[in-house]
């Protein structure tokens, strides 16, 4: 059961006059609701309406999975830490309000304008420094360079079209809906989890970020573009921002040849370059530079790689490159011609 000390003010007053914490950290308490052996708990946390966001994430993490962890003897050893990472996140967002799409939609808002400020976009880039440790920072650097990537395409006839693969809650469309609808075609998104796309899609209604468009897909399925559909079979540009790592290793071919099927000019990936996958996100596999390059040399387009808070692979189809030396913004980038 996971309480808000500002909504729950009177239940979690009552529980901390009758109970112990059985853990503290500095948003949360942890509370057994009955005696051992049993393993159900109460989870308290202080997070205010305007930090109900996607640096939640972070705090689970870095302070509640630690506080479970310590109990673990006691929780239901079904739950695996990516288990556990996902419930605990959507119900702290539940937590905050009586109605589920009102929750979500304030955890949008607070993100979706995080990360605008974080990522910067239309002002200089911050200088370069220590890596984000909170995850609006991290994916606002992200995003960033992921658009930059898309603007820097050569020049065509029509605006490019966007699919980001794998859109998990949406934020990278819903950002570019916002702040390139005027100089970008079709924005859309996909994920193999339908609830995630219904309020992706309920908050794009919502905040009139009507020209981004959520589907259901499985970047897996032997035909991807009937996968796909009622969204188009072919996009400009398509994204896949942190897709790979949680992908077991036999998989990540496949992916790869669909992505690039549903690229019709320039295919962006992007991952954490880590020494261990962490179970915690549920990453099952790890890359560094060669195997990026393998991978990209495999679909026969032009690959370049860089690092900018992970590894980089850019995978660009032979016309798509006609004229356009020098097609990728300034980086550490190492490819093969």
């Amino acid at each position: 059961m996971m309480l808000s000390r500002r909504r729950h003010a009177l239940l979690v007053e009552g529980l901390e006059q009758r109970a112990t914490p059985l853990g503290v950290s500095a948003r949360f308490r942890l509370y057994a609701l009955t005696p051992p052996p049993a393993d159900e708990f109460v989870i308290v946390h202080d997070f205010a309406p305007t930090e109900i966001d996607n640096n939640l994430g972070h705090h689970v993490v870095t302070e509640l999975l630690p506080l479970l962890t310590a109990h673990r003897q006691r929780i239901d050893s079904g739950y695996s830490e990516q288990d556990l990472f996902e419930r605990a996140v959507g119900d702290i967002v539940r937590s905050m309000a009586g109605n589920e799409r009102a929750a979500w939609r304030l955890f949008y808002a607070n993100t979706v304008d995080a990360t605008q400020r974080s990522a910067r976009l239309g002002q200089p880039p911050e200088p370069p420094g220590e890596p984000a440790s909170d995850f609006i920072g991290l994916f606002g650097a992200i995003y960033r360079r992921a658009l930059e990537l898309i603007e820097f395409l050569p020049p065509a006839a029509t605006p490019p079209a966007v699919l980001d693969v794998a859109t998990c809650f949406g934020f990278f469309p819903l950002l570019l809906a916002r702040v390139r609808s005027g100089v970008l075609g079709e924005i859309a998104g996909c994920d193999l989890n339908p609830a995630l796309m219904a309020f992706a899609s309920d908050y794009a209604n919502h905040d009139g970020s009507g020209r981004v468009r959520f589907g259901v897909a499985d970047i897996l399925a032997d035909d991807i573009e009937r996968e796909l559909a009622p969204l188009p079979a072919r996009f400009d540009a398509v994204t896949a921002l942190h897709l790979l790592e949680h992908l077991e290793p036999a998989q990540t071919d496949r992916a790869m040849a669909n992505l690039w099927r549903l690229a019709a000019r320039r295919l962006i990936v992007a991952v954490p370059l880590e020494k261990v996958p962490d179970p915690r996100y549920g990453h099952r596999q790890i890359f560094d530079r060669e195997r990026l390059l393998a991978l990209g040399r495999a679909l026969g387009g032009h690959c370049e790689y860089f690092e900018h808070h992970g590894g980089w692979l850019v995978v660009d189809r032979p016309r798509a490159r006609a004229g356009s030396a020098g097609s990728l913004p300034a980086a550490r980038k190492n490819g093969d011609g």
